[in-house]
């Protein structure tokens, strides 16, 4: 229980900026790693946040190892996720400048071009978000920066993830409800606390901490369930596909297990197109959240910073 308080306080503060957001990103990739493996009961230490493992390294290592394995894995996730995430990025932000920034300065003559690379923006966010969750859960898994782009075995894991993996997907769309609620606060501001125009500059800030803390521990909560339960699913996963027709391409991978699971079969080719039609209809569901987020916000990087995608970042 104090383990757990002290990483709901800690995930907490670490949401609070771009660079402590990095360092819980790696905290959740060993997080996803410790538990992937359980499932292969394959005995994988937990994350620390400072401290490395009393049976390695010298003095130095032992006071700051934790650290610097968070460092290490958060940079080479967020340098894979910004390639990943670069493709449609590039056209939310043309869609904003075009939408959003265009309209601000009364530029409507090119007002056609902020909903066409929007839309297409979309259709690529979905179609790349489909894998993007397993293919995290990958890399945090083999602990190698850019193995998260091993396509052929991300695509293999996400055919054997069965319907688990589009409940998986519902939740994260639920999941981001609150969250994006959230960032139509600040707007309705005095019609939730009608005194907020009489309080002083320092209780605004106050109450703006306050805010950022409380959105801070829902997305840090909110990732425990989701990176967890990803990790076993995409580990299940790939127990069929190790024991199955994919045997070959998983070769040497720890989370085959000693024993084949109850199914390895290949599911139906016309069960994976409707499992991927739902996929791709609960991704364009969390991308028009985003969109309805951004509209209340104006700021660019609002809306490339979604906490459930990229950095867990409470802007």
């Amino acid at each position: 229980m104090i383990r757990a308080l002290i990483s709901l306080l800690l995930g907490t503060l670490f949401t609070l900026s771009a660079p402590t957001a990095i360092l819980l990103l790696g905290w959740f990739m060993g997080h996803m790693r410790h538990h992937a493996h359980r499932v292969a009961n394959i005995p994988v230490p937990r994350p620390r946040w400072f401290t490395g493992p009393a049976t390695k390294g010298g003095k130095l290592w032992r006071a700051f190892g934790g650290i610097w394995t968070l460092l290490r894995r958060g940079i080479g996730a967020s340098l894979s996720l910004f390639v990943a995430t670069f493709p449609f990025a590039v056209f939310w932000l043309v869609a904003w400048w075009a939408g959003w920034e265009n309209s601000f300065n009364k530029g409507y003559e090119q007002a056609f071009v902020g909903p066409i690379t929007g839309l297409l923006g979309i259709a690529i966010f979905a179609a790349i978000m489909v894998h993007l969750p397993l293919a995290l859960v990958h890399q945090s898994v083999t602990d190698r920066a850019f193995s998260m782009f091993e396509i052929a075995k991300v695509r293999s894991a996400l055919a054997h993830t069965g319907w688990a993996y589009v409940f998986w997907t519902a939740t994260l769309l639920i999941f981001s409800l609150p969250l994006f609620a959230s960032r139509g606060l600040p707007v309705f501001g005095e019609g939730i606390i009608p005194t907020l125009s009489e309080m002083s500059a320092e209780q605004v800030a106050n109450l703006k901490l306050l805010f950022k803390l409380i959105t801070g521990a829902y997305i840090f909560l909110a990732l425990v369930i989701l990176r967890r339960w990803s990790a076993v699913i995409f580990a299940r996963a790939v127990q069929r596909a190790a024991w199955g027709r994919d045997a070959e391409l998983w070769q040497g991978t720890l989370l085959k297990g000693k024993e084949p699971p109850k199914r390895t079969s290949t599911p139906w080719r016309f069960s994976r197109a409707i499992r991927m039609v739902v996929l791709l209809s609960l991704w364009v569901g969390v991308a028009v959240l985003i969109f309805v987020g951004q509209f209340l916000n104006h700021s660019w990087f609002v809306w490339l910073s979604h906490p459930f995608v990229f950095l867990p970042w409470a802007i």
